[in-house]
This record gives structure tokens, C-alpha cells and sequence, in this order.
């Protein structure tokens, strides 16, 4: 016996290994095909929450300047009262006007914020104990 015999491997063997690697490269080019679009779309969902949040933050900060701005009309215009009668009634436009301010503000967010509650964090655990 010769060591240098070589065994050659069938040519149907080869083809079916051929195929197989085939396959599993498509196999994988599908996987990574699916890998890329869901980052994707994940990161889409990611840029739609953070501009909603931006557009919250705003809202909020624009709200917050409205009350402090009526804050200092309603102290200038106390500051005006000639009586007393004249302070209890601008008090009592004032708190009048701020609730109803508060409630519209309160909405609004409300109907801003709702896309936030809609949807549980992802990894957070939404069972009662």
C-alpha cells in the first residue's frame, strides 16, 4: 500500500455540499436581511418617541411661561387695587381664570402624552401582584 493514495471524494458529495453551504448562506443573508430592517424600524420608533417627547417638553415649557406670565398680571393689577372689594374680585377673576387654564393645559397634555401610555416600556412587566 502506497501512503500517498489519495481518496477522492464523489462528485455527488460535492454538489450536496456545495448546496448545502448555498443554503445556508441564503439562509443567513435572509436573517441578516430581517436583522437589518427590524433595527430599522426600531430606530424610526425610537426618532417618532423622541420627537414626541421634544414636542411635550415644549408644550410644557410654554405652559409654564403662560401661568408665570398671568401670575405677574395678576400681581400688577393687585398692585393697582384702590380697595379692597377691587383686591377679593381680581383675586377671584384670577383663581377662575387659572383653573380653567390648568384644565385646558392638563388636557393637552393629556392628549400629547397619551402615545406614552398607550404602549408598556419594553422589559417592563404589566402583571398585578
Amino acid at each position: 500500500m502506497a501512503n500517498d493514495a489519495k481518496i477522492e471524494v464523489p462528485p455527488e458529495l460535492r454538489a450536496i455540499a456545495e448546496q448545502g453551504v448555498g443554503q445556508a448562506r441564503a439562509a443567513m443573508d435572509g436573517f441578516m436581511n430581517a436583522a437589518h430592517k427590524a433595527l430599522d424600524d426600531a430606530g424610526r420608533q425610537v426618532d417618532a418617541a423622541q420627537d414626541q417627547g421634544r414636542d411635550l417638553r415644549r408644550t410644557a415649557l410654554r405652559f409654564a411661561e403662560d401661568n408665570i406670565a398671568a401670575g405677574f398680571e395678576f400681581a400688577a393689577r393687585l398692585a393697582k387695587a384702590t380697595t379692597v372689594d377691587d383686591w377679593a374680585r381680581l383675586n377671584a377673576d384670577y383663581v377662575k381664570d387659572q383653573a380653567t387654564r390648568l384644565a385646558e393645559q392638563a388636557k393637552a397634555l393629556g392628549g400629547q402624552a397619551a402615545p406614552f401610555a398607550a404602549k408598556p416600556a419594553p422589559g417592563s412587566d404589566t402583571k398585578k401582584v
